[in-house]
Formats: structure tokens, C-alpha cells, sequence
């Protein structure tokens, strides 16, 4: 990283500790290059946003823990959709890379992109995957984006088993946006991890919606799971308590598995959903102003 970005990073760091507001409104500005209207919001980003600083994020902190969200589930009677896991370590130090298996997953706690897949052990640099752990481990990512519910969450490794079939593909995301305890969106991300990766928002009964600008031709008539009113009642069971949150699943071998509870999708800076669409999903969001 060069020195010009580390420095504005940590210009950025400061202000977000003087004050989340102005550097969400810098952040806005930055983004789009117009001013973030927290006084009648109106778009999808600018609610996000307004919920992300003035509702309380207390709650947020607990769930947004990829540890601590493992509770909320076994207390919602939904343990079996959780990934099973190998170790929760509280160092890297504490990784033994011998005594894992093949395939796994290493996800920090605290953060959001923090995840290390890896498919081949054989292949895996130790000493890099090591510097990588340390890096974010020692990082506050609340500062990154001003995002107060990232603060306060215990820095912890996961090393969960990896989620795919024999020829070691990623499973497909099921990303459901919750809107006052009710799904109403279901982003997809298509040709994951490849040049022609994009998203694609559809409805609950999976209708295209068309939010997003089409960036590459792709099927219009993607696969519905089996498993489609599964995954929107588990949605609607973890979103009762939250204005918004995206509930992130997964399906493995028809079976279905939790990835995690998302507030702040994009940091509120959602580029991809045109701006009438972000208008038009900016009014299922009713704020208590």
C-alpha cells in the first residue's frame, strides 16, 4: 500500500473519531458528488446511512460478531443452519495449519471481507496467510467506513470447514434485504470471483427487478432453489428486531446455511442500484426521525 493511501486512510481514521457524521458526509460526497441529505432522507443509501449514526448500534455490535451471531441463532432455534467449525482462536499464533484439513475457511470476527478460503492446503503460503490474519486482526474497522457497529466487537478467528462439493466451487449467496422484519429483495452475485462478476436483485417470488444496470448478458432465467420459501422464512425470523438488515444464506447440497447479518451493505455507498430504484427502495424504509 503506498504511503498516500495510508495517509489518507488515517486522516479518514481520525476524523470518523471526532465525529461518524462528518465523515459519512465526506464519504458521501466523495462517492457520489452530492451532499448527504440526513435531514429528510430519501434514497436506500441515505436511510442506510441514517440508521447506520443515529439508531443504536448496540444490538448491530452483537450480531455483526461472525462469533457472537452464532448465539442469536442457536436461540432462534436454527443451530443447524450454522457452518460447522473447527476452532475460534483468539491469536494466530494459535492457528496450527498442520492440524487442519484440506479445505477450510479463515473469517475474522470483526470485520467485513476478512475471509481467507482456501481450497487446496497444499497450496497455501502460511507465512503470507499469517501477515494477512495480523493485519486485519490489529485493525479497528469501524473506522474504515464509519460504521460505529463494527466497534467494540472482540478481534477472533473462525476457522470454519469449507462449504462446496468436490470440484471445490463456491456455493451460491443468497443475500436477503429485510425491511422492517420483511424480505424484500434477493441479491445475487453472478460469475463470483470472475471478470464478469455482477449482481442481480430479484424479487420474493423471483422476478427480476432490474435495479441494478446490467454490466454483461447473462441468463434473465437464473435457477430458483428448492429451497426459496426456506430461505425467506429463515430471513424473516432473524430480521423481527431490525429497521433493516441483509441476511446473507447459503444452500450446500440442498442443505441451508448461515452466512451472516449485514447493516451497513456497501458501507451505505451502493453504486450498482440505479438512482430511481434507489429512490424507490429508499420508501419501504420508515425512520423514527
Amino acid at each position: 500500500m503506498s504511503l498516500l493511501i495510508e495517509a489518507k486512510r488515517y486522516t479518514l481514521a481520525q476524523i470518523v473519531k471526532m465525529s461518524p457524521t462528518t465523515a459519512s458526509k465526506w464519504l458521501y460526497w466523495k462517492t457520489f458528488k452530492r451532499a448527504l441529505n440526513l435531514q429528510q432522507p430519501q434514497t436506500f443509501n441515505e436511510k442506510l446511512m441514517w440508521i447506520k449514526l443515529f439508531e443504536d448500534p448496540t444490538l448491530k455490535t452483537r450480531y455483526t460478531d461472525k462469533v457472537a451471531v452464532r448465539e442469536f441463532l442457536l436461540s432462534e432455534g436454527l443451530g443447524a443452519l450454522l457452518v460447522p467449525t473447527i476452532a475460534i482462536v483468539d491469536r494466530v499464533e494459535d492457528i496450527i495449519f498442520e492440524q487442519l484439513p484440506k479445505r477450510f475457511v479463515l473469517k475474522c470476527s470483526h470485520g467485513s471481507g476478512f475471509t481467507i478460503i482456501c481450497k487446496d492446503k497444499s497450496l497455501l503460503d502460511y507465512q503470507k496467510t499469517r501477515q494477512q490474519l495480523a493485519k486485519w486482526m490489529a485493525m479497528d474497522y469501524s473506522l474504515r467506513h464509519a460504521e460505529p457497529h463494527y466497534a467494540n466487537i472482540k478481534p477472533r478467528i473462525m476457522i470454519q470447514h469449507f462449504l462446496g462439493n468436490e470440484s471445490s466451487k463456491v456455493p451460491i449467496d443468497y443475500k436477503i434485504h429485510c425491511f422492517h422484519g420483511e424480505p424484500k429483495m434477493i441479491e445475487l452475485t453472478l460469475e463470483r470471483f470472475t471478470p464478469k462478476e455482477q449482481s442481480i436483485m430479484l424479487t420474493p417470488d423471483w422476478r427480476n427487478t432490474h435495479f441494478i444496470e446490467k454490466k454483461f448478458a447473462y441468463d434473465e432465467k437464473q435457477a430458483k432453489p428448492k429451497q426459496l420459501e426456506q430461505l425467506i422464512a429463515v430471513a424473516r425470523q432473524l430480521s423481527q428486531e431490525f429497521t433493516y438488515v441483509r441476511v446473507d444464506l447459503y444452500v450446500v447440497d440442498e442443505a441451508i446455511f448461515f452466512g451472516e447479518l449485514t447493516f451497513t451493505p456497501a458501507a451505505c455507498l451502493n453504486q450498482e442500484i440505479h438512482d430511481q430504484a434507489n429512490l424507490e427502495i429508499g420508501q419501504w424504509l420508515m425512520l423514527e426521525q
